[in-house]
């Protein structure tokens, strides 16, 4: 009859605990934004961004560099032990879904008095006594629910941040090295500019000796001659700060850099994709971070309405002791509503509210921020490319105007001035023009950062399921 009541006793325990209560958390709904088409170019038409999207560029340095940063870069790392915190919180608020077991003992001598082989009890003999417990709260208004929506949201949110991190970490890396290479050339045209001055001085004072010019010609060369050696060291010192910022993004000490490129000519421009505006708001990985934040923020209301309520705790707790007669099995339970609490809990749910309104403004503002990125970058690219091509142009008409102003005052056919003239056009239009190309390129890096690069939402929540 006693095993019977025990068995009934604890099918009533195991029944209650998979009953479900209702849900007080608001149903979610998604912010409204509008998304107008882009004025600053066309949307392709059934092209995926690739994944591995700055392979476009055709650099199988730059190539390993990326895996380099991927792997070893201290913001990523660090943001991937944020993720275990996330999921850590999401196993601990899925605790609160299950029953608790504890067990406790206790060990203790009785008085000391000689051993009676009939009565062991308390006549120096140890007694044993043990209590196992096992406590389930029943979640009857979504309390506890709502806090593992919450920490799910949290661990999607660490997770969206982590992959928006990463697509900065390669654009930089790209744009890091894009940079190093740009200024080796530009120290190599500032360098080829320093002999080519230095021959123009040599032919000035060449012609001061044959009385052809004055001492005004000479000092004007060695004044360009100064200003020329003065922007190359402006030069080398902007590579050695380029190099070590990129070393600190790798991952790396900025002595052991090693970076072969020598210029951009090799590097080729990929073709660019441009998504619809409404696509943004699924291939951006921190506006989805903003969308997750705003969906804990939901959740927390749930919580926090269902704090209003009264809660249930089931427990039984089974006695067992050395003296068999002193065995129990108890089934107990406890209720707890709260009645007065000073504007605590209306406290606490204005405050979710509020939490919620300004999150959905956060949200908004993330969708204009990316919009106007985007709408930026498809302005930069299309007129860096066309200022690049002029450039090149501008290029080959200054060497030959210089080539010209040299070969005629030589023959005295021009005064010196004409040919300081063409040889600072020619100077500048080297250096504008390696400039834009590495403009150019910087821009279609920020063109593929804006569109999301090639993050894929749902490979993001498959891992998410997969730690579960």
């Amino acid at each position: 009859m006693k095993n019977r009541s025990n068995r009934n006793i604890f099918t009533t325990f195991i029944t209650v605990i998979f009953l479900t209560g209702c849900s007080l958390t608001p149903d979610y709904e998604r912010p409204t934004v509008n998304t107008p088409a882009w004025k600053g170019g066309e949307v392709s038409q059934n092209v995926e961004i690739a994944a591995d999207w700055w392979k476009g560029y055709g650099s199988n340095e730059l190539n390993t560099l990326i895996e380099q940063a991927l792997a070893h870069n201290n913001d990523l790392q660090a943001s991937l032990h944020r993720i275990e915190q996330a999921r850590a919180g999401l196993q601990i608020a899925g605790a609160s879904l299950l029953p608790s077991a504890s067990v406790t003992t206790s060990f203790m001598n009785g008085p000391k008095q000689a051993f009676n082989i009939t009565d062991r009890r308390n006549k120096g003999v140890p007694e044993f006594t043990g209590d196992a417990g096992i406590s389930y709260e029943l979640d009857l208004f979504g309390a506890n629910r709502a806090e593992v929506e919450e920490s799910e949201a949290n661990l999607l949110g660490t997770q969206y941040a982590h992959e928006a991190l990463a697509l900065i970490v390669m654009g930089d890396v790209a744009q890091g090295y894009f940079n190093v290479v740009n200024l080796r050339e530009l120290r190599r045209i500032a360098s080829d500019n320093v002999k080519i001055v230095e021959d123009l001085l040599k032919v000035v004072e060449a012609r001061f000796q044959n009385g052809s010019v004055t001492a005004l010609d000479i000092a004007q060369q060695e004044t360009v001659l100064s200003n020329t050696k003065a922007e190359l060291a402006a030069v080398e010192q902007k590579l050695a700060l380029a190099e070590n910022a990129l070393a600190v993004i790798l991952g790396q000490p900025p002595q052991t850099i090693d970076v072969s490129g020598r210029n951009l000519n090799n590097i080729t421009l990929p073709p660019l994709v441009v998504v619809q505006p409404a696509e943004l708001l699924e291939r951006r990985p921190d506006i989805r971070k903003a969308e997750a934040d705003l969906i804990a923020a939901n959740a927390d209301i749930g919580a926090a309405r269902a704090a209003f309520y009264p809660s249930l705790n089931l427990g039984s707790n089974l006695l067992l002791a050395a003296n068999p007669s002193a065995s129990a099995l108890l089934l107990v339970s406890s209720l707890s509503a709260p009645i007065f609490q000073g504007g605590r809990l209306e406290g606490g749910l204005k405050r979710t509210k509020e939490r919620q309104a300004e999150l959905v403004e956060n949200y908004k503002k993330a969708v204009l921020v990316s919009f106007q990125e985007t709408e930026d970058a498809l302005t930069k690219v299309k007129t860096t490319q066309t200022r690049q091509d002029a450039l090149r142009q501008a290029v080959t008409k200054s060497r030959k105007a210089y080539e010209i102003a040299r070969s005629q005052y030589q023959l005295s056919v021009v005064d010196f001035q004409t040919v300081l003239n063409a040889q600072r056009l020619m100077l500048q239009a080297e250096d504008n023009h390696a400039r834009a190309r590495f403009d150019t390129l910087s821009n279609s890096i920020d063109l593929f950062k804006s569109m999301g690069g090639g993050w894929n939402v749902n490979e993001t929540q498959s891992v998410k399921n997969e730690g579960d």
